[in-house]
Formats: structure tokens, sequence, C-alpha cells
């Protein structure tokens, strides 16, 4: 994954998830918890982590939140600690938060601090929020262990060539499946096929094999 350094904060289930997935993906992840025990159980799968209340500005503003683009704000059940974190998120001008709503009301919230994505884990799991954190993915999800499917647009490799679809599977492990047409819709590729930078196609493989087709 081309993302620069991703701040985690909260390192239950949903966090860690994250967390795991972005940094097998070569991304450097700084992992925040007021639990010393899950920040100790948890730290070997983190570029960092740090016991810490992200409640506190000062403690964020201590970590280098001022030069971190992407938090993820996986802290839920605790509504206040989410609120309150959220708002300093915002504040000091993070441009792109991700945020774990519990509720529909609970999300209604966030968006209205100005949270950037917020994210329903009974519908949205961590590897998948993952992979959509860099940006290159529209949709993305994972169909069988080691095999997903995401929607992203014509990636630079595939433009402008006929596409061979024979080769693509054979060299980098991604299938083209169907690609938008001018009519909206989305039809099966064809072999031979010359995509467009504007096209908008539909792709599967392992999750690393996508990541590797978006460069």
């Amino acid at each position: 994954m081309n993302i620069t350094p991703v701040m985690v904060i909260g390192l239950g289930r949903f966090g860690v998830s994250l967390a795991s997935e972005l940094t097998a993906n070569g991304v450097e992840v700084l992992g925040i918890d007021l639990d010393p025990k899950l920040v100790k159980e948890h730290a070997s799968r983190l570029t960092d982590a740090v016991v810490a209340d992200a409640t506190d500005p000062e403690a964020l503003e201590q970590l280098g939140l001022a030069d971190i683009k992407h938090v993820v704000l996986a802290v839920g059940t605790n509504l206040e600690s989410s609120i309150l974190t959220a708002s300093n998120l915002i504040e000091a001008g993070v441009p792109d938060v991700w945020a774990k709503a519990d509720s529909e009301s609970h999300g209604r919230i966030l968006k209205q601090l100005g949270v950037h994505h917020v994210v329903h884990p009974e519908r949205d799991t961590g590897r998948r929020v993952a992979h959509l954190l860099g940006g290159q993915f529209r949709e993305f999800a994972e169909i069988a262990p080691g095999y997903s499917v995401t929607s992203m647009s014509a990636p630079q490799a595939l433009v402008g060539v006929p596409v061979d679809l024979d080769a693509l599977w054979r060299e980098e492990g991604a299938q083209v499946i169907a690609v938008r047409g001018i009519d909206g819709d989305f039809h099966p590729l064809k072999p031979g096929t010359v995509l467009e930078p504007s096209d908008v196609i539909i792709a599967g493989g392992s999750p690393a094999a996508l990541e590797h087709l978006t460069r």
C-alpha cells in the first residue's frame, strides 16, 4: 500500500485487525490505547505502540499528530471517549479521519463533528477499511480467504493497451472481471479491450495482488 503512516486509536478487535492488515502491507502504524495490557499484547504487530489518553489534546500533540495524515479512531463502545477524541482530531486539522461507530446515532454525531469516514463494524471489517484507507479502491470485499473483489479506476499499467487477461492472471495473480460502460452499467471485460484512464473496473485476486495492481 502506498500510504503515509497511520495512527490507530483503540486496540480492540477492530483496531488490531485493521492495524495488522496495514502493517502486513508495508504501512507504518502507530497504535494507541489507554490499556497497557492491550498495548503490550499487540505491540509486536505494529510499528510502534503507546499507552496514551487520546481524549487529551496535549497527549496527541506529543505523539506527533501534526505530522499524521491518516487517523483511525477505533474506539466505539465508550461514547464519551470516542466523541472527545474525534473532536480533538478534527480541531487539530487531521485531513483524513476514519472513526468507528457502534450505532446510527453515534455515527451521526461523528459526522456532525466533521469526521470524514464513519465505519460501522457490523458491516465494515478492519481488513476492508485498511484497503479502502489508501483511496485506490472504491469498494473492497473479501469473498473467501485469500481472494477479494474490488472496484477501482483503471490502473495505469492497463490503460491504452489491449488487456491480455490470461497474462494478467499468470503474471499478477489478478483478474479484471468487468468494466463500466458508457451506459453506467458494468459489462464483462472482453480480451483485448483497451481501457481509458476514466474507466472503472471490477477486479479480483488476493489482497496483495490487487494492491500491486494499483501500483
